[in-house]
Formats: structure tokens, C-alpha cells, sequence
């Protein structure tokens, strides 16, 4: 009985470690940071980033097509700045809007 609750309690720690090494969603370089949003683009070069940089996402939406923007709720954007490439685990369903919007669950910087 001790074998099988063992058994079956480490297939469940390693089901979850597995779980949560998987691959992010998507990668993108953010644009903006507010108190509990990111926007983010999802198809944007670092070189195209640059040009861009300065204009304000208004501006962006008008002028430059086919960068696609996503708007992510996530509780510690203090720990993320404009230009940072970053991968995106998505929490849920991605709202079909312009921007789009999604909730983040995990960020972390792209090596």
C-alpha cells in the first residue's frame, strides 16, 4: 500500500515539474509597461524596434502595419522596461481584439 501511494504521489510531483517547463507561448519586444499591463508585439525585428521606439502606440497602430500587438495583464511588470525581448506563457484564452489581450503567467527575459 506504502508502494503504490509513494508510486503515485511522484508521478504527480513530476507531472507538475513537466508541466511547467514548457514552451512559452510567444515572444515579442515590449512597448509598454503600466502598473498591471505589458504591450507587447509579437512579430517585431529588434532593427524595426528602433524605428519605431519613439512613437507612441497611437501612432504605431496608424503607421506601421503588420506589427501585430497583444496586451497582457500580469500582476509584476515593475521588473520589466520598454525594449526588454521577453517569452510569454499566455493564462487562458487570447481575446480576438485590436490589441489583442490575454493574462501572462509567466514572463521572463529571452536568451
Amino acid at each position: 500500500m506504502k508502494k503504490k501511494v509513494f508510486i503515485t504521489f511522484t508521478a504527480i510531483l513530476l507531472s507538475i515539474s513537466i508541466a511547467g517547463c514548457g514552451n512559452s507561448d510567444m515572444e515579442g519586444i515590449i512597448l509598454e509597461v503600466t502598473e498591471n499591463e505589458i504591450l507587447l508585439s509579437k512579430n517585431l525585428s529588434q532593427d524595426k524596434y528602433e524605428d519605431i521606439k519613439n512613437k507612441s502606440i497611437s501612432e504605431i497602430q496608424e503607421e506601421e502595419k503588420g506589427i501585430s500587438l497583444i496586451s497582457l495583464a500580469y500582476d509584476n511588470t515593475e521588473e520589466w522596461s520598454k525594449g526588454d525581448e521577453v517569452k510569454v506563457w499566455i493564462d487562458g484564452d487570447i481575446l480576438a481584439s485590436y490589441p489583442e489581450q490575454a493574462k501572462a503567467k509567466k514572463i521572463q527575459f529571452k536568451k
